[in-house]
């Protein structure tokens, strides 16, 4: 993701919002919630994305991610859950998003309005193709850890990683500096209060898709709702007009 150092305080910050989850939920006795099993996402970096930096894409969640695991507040066992985090996240070959192409017919990710969307950014914006258009991205979530047996996000979860969450976007920006960031996830219960907590102001916007834009460090940074279908062109357009 960066240097060995920038790595290392990365992790110690994943590592906390493993161990506050965990503490909160023990005492706000959410019983159910601490049974569950937790994947943890980590950041994934296109193998050309440093050389222009142009792009990271921000879902909200992944909740079919490795590793999977219980909660704990164990110190040990936190690091090596995070440990295995970041091994998943790279590749010793390739590229760690080759993935996205390799299952785009197999898993049907073609239907995906967010990678649809990513894709045709990059093809269209830096002049990729359909076999490389992945190479020059990064992608990552607003939320890190997450219930693998649910369809909907537990409140208590969101709650319990607000502050983390917004911690841990400005620290990615401030790692991997895009010029570039879209977020395309739900603007109102999610994108909207963490970038609140994160210090960072927006600006609001009133089109089809786009809600608010937004600047840190240099990052042009453009939130929008995520459809699960519409209109593939205009949302391109409005976001291209918007970017940097």
């Amino acid at each position: 993701m960066a240097k060995i150092e920038k790595i290392s305080l990365y992790n110690l910050s994943l590592e906390k919002t493993l161990l506050d989850l965990a503490r909160f939920l023990e005492t706000e006795e959410e019983t159910e919630l601490l049974k569950e099993r937790y994947s943890m996402f980590y950041p994934m970096i296109g193998k050309e994305y440093e050389e222009k930096r142009e792009l990271i894409v921000y879902g909200e969640l992944a909740n079919d991610w490795k590793p999977v695991f219980k909660l704990t507040k164990n110190k040990t066992q936190i690091e090596v859950i995070v440990k295995r985090a970041h091994e998943q996240s790279v590749v010793s070959r390739g590229c760690a998003l080759d993935w996205v192409n390799k299952y785009w017919i197999k898993h049907s990710l073609y239907r995906s309005f967010f990678w649809n969307i990513a894709q045709k950014l990059s093809i269209e914006r830096y002049g990729r193709n359909d076999t490389d258009w992945n190479h020059i991205i990064a992608y990552s979530n607003l939320l890190k850890i997450i219930p693998i047996n649910t369809d909907k996000l537990p409140e208590a979860i969101f709650k319990a990683q607000l502050a983390n969450a917004a911690h841990l976007f400005k620290e990615e920006l401030s790692l991997l500096q895009p010029k570039n960031v879209l977020l395309m996830t739900n603007f109102k219960n999610r994108a909207e209060p963490i970038l609140k907590r994160a210090g960072i102001k927006l600006t609001m916007h009133d089109g089809e898709y786009i809600k608010a834009t937004t600047a840190y460090r240099g990052s042009r940074i453009i939130i929008s709702e995520k459809p699960f279908a519409g209109n593939h062109r205009n949302f391109l357009d409005e976001v291209k007009r918007e970017m940097v």
